[in-house]
């Protein structure tokens, strides 16, 4: 029998693939992780994309504030940030008046030992950290409208910064094609207003919206064009492998500096599945990503390409903080069919937090049965469509019992990897 690991939690799982099937394994193509990433940071600060060096653009300025991903996000800032705070002091800002945005989104804030994970102990003792509310108008600033009429509401202390600087990582993205770039900014920064329309049901079933695309992307096209409105003067974007280490740093101008780096991690994360599977086996991603159910179905959506109309999904997800935030749990708990569901959303009116991934969560459930083994989810937690597993082994067993013929998929990243 054939063992695999998939990315789970911090500490991964082991299953155990039936002899006899057709598998594929689904995974993303080796690329070196660099030897001195904070080395090459520094050079790609220095010499960045269609941009002057960071530390010219931070000359003769008096503040700055530099967004970074919550604590959803593998992005390792702990490698990222030191090397740009050393520009800005060398440019002569001072300490007191940089500000360090976590863009949450939607998301709660990034705090107590979840801000230690994602800074280290010495950052947050000298620098000023913020969250985003995207609910609070207090802290927002409004912009004007997108060419399309959506209200752009942005975090007003990036907007009074005089440098204004944005951190991520490259991704796919299963609603916005791939992340990093102007998702730093939208949906990371901006208000409840413009966030709702970016994760609205008239973007998100357009057959656009999806991960890999950027081109006629609704989602990529909106966040572009209020990442402009705001402005970005300095972008900062890494690559990841399979271990969260860093295998590419793209630096300098908003758009060109992205762009280089989609680029460079499509063609190390797309798959060719070359067939439909009856059973697709994948996972949350991993710790952080998988910290919960609400991200878990980013995983659920990855596989959708690769699985057959009517087959199945197994996915593995940590989920360690349980199913997500309060608004997400209680449509989860209304939650009775996909086709139900989609009708609800998109009346005129409708609005909540946290609808587009139970969105995403219906869309999945219209093509495949889903199942999930976590060991963090709350016992009794259940809702249809979604059955809890507790055995993947034991699962995969049974399909060949029911099929001998079964063609099993495996993505062990989960949606760090691009199936077409």
């Amino acid at each position: 029998m054939r063992r695999i690991r998939l990315d789970y939690d911090s500490k991964g799982l082991e299953a155990v693939l039936p002899d006899g099937l057709s598998i594929q394994i689904l995974s993303m193509k080796s690329a070196a992780a660099l030897k001195s990433p904070k080395a090459v940071i520094a050079k790609s600060l220095a010499r960045p994309f269609g941009s002057r060096p960071l530390v010219e653009l931070a000359s003769g300025k008096r503040t700055a504030c530099i967004v970074i991903s919550d604590k959803t996000r593998p992005v390792p800032n702990k490698i990222i940030l030191p090397p740009i705070l050393n520009l800005l002091k060398k440019a002569g800002l001072r300490k007191e008046n940089i500000t360090i945005l976590i863009g949450t989104g939607t998301h709660g804030p990034t705090e107590g030992k979840y801000l230690e994970e994602l800074l280290g102990k010495k950052i947050p003792r000298e620098y000023r950290i913020e969250n985003h509310d995207c609910r609070n108008k207090k802290k927002l600033r409004y912009l004007g409208k997108s060419s399309g009429g959506v209200p752009v509401w942005i975090n007003r202390t990036y907007c009074d910064a005089e440098l204004k600087i944005v951190t991520g990582f490259i991704e796919p993205h299963f609603m916005a094609g791939f992340s990093g770039g102007r998702k730093g900014v939208c949906p990371g920064i901006a208000g409840l207003d413009t966030i709702k329309v970016f994760h609205s049901p008239g973007f998100l079933e357009s057959a656009f919206s999806e991960g890999g695309r950027l081109e006629k992307n609704p989602c990529h096209l909106l966040a572009a064009e209020v990442s402009k409105l705001a402005g970005i003067d300095f972008l900062v974007n890494v690559t990841l492998d399979a271990k969260k280490r860093v295998t590419g740093v793209f630096s300098g101008h908003a758009v060109k500096a992205f762009e280089k780096g989609a680029a460079f991690c499509r063609k190390r994360v797309t798959v060719s599945a070359g067939k439909e599977f009856d059973i697709v086996l994948t996972s949350g991603g991993g710790a952080p990503l998988d910290r919960n159910f609400y991200q878990a179905v980013k995983g659920i959506v990855g596989a959708l390409p690769a699985v057959k109309k009517g087959g199945t999904i197994i996915i593995a997800s940590g989920c360690r903080d349980g199913i997500g935030s309060g608004d997400f749990k209680k449509l989860l708990a209304g939650f009775k069919n996909p086709k139900e569901y989609i009708g609800k959303i998109s009346a005129k009116g409708f609005f909540r937090l946290d609808q587009w991934q139970v969105e995403e969560l219906a869309k999945a459930m219209k093509k495949a049965e889903i199942k999930i083994f976590s060991e963090g989810l709350p016992v009794g937690f259940s809702i249809p469509g979604l059955t809890r597993i507790s055995d993947i082994d034991a699962e995969l067993k049974k399909g060949k019992q029911l099929n001998p013929r079964l063609k099993l998929g495996v993505i062990p990243n989960g949606p760090y990897v691009l199936v077409k």
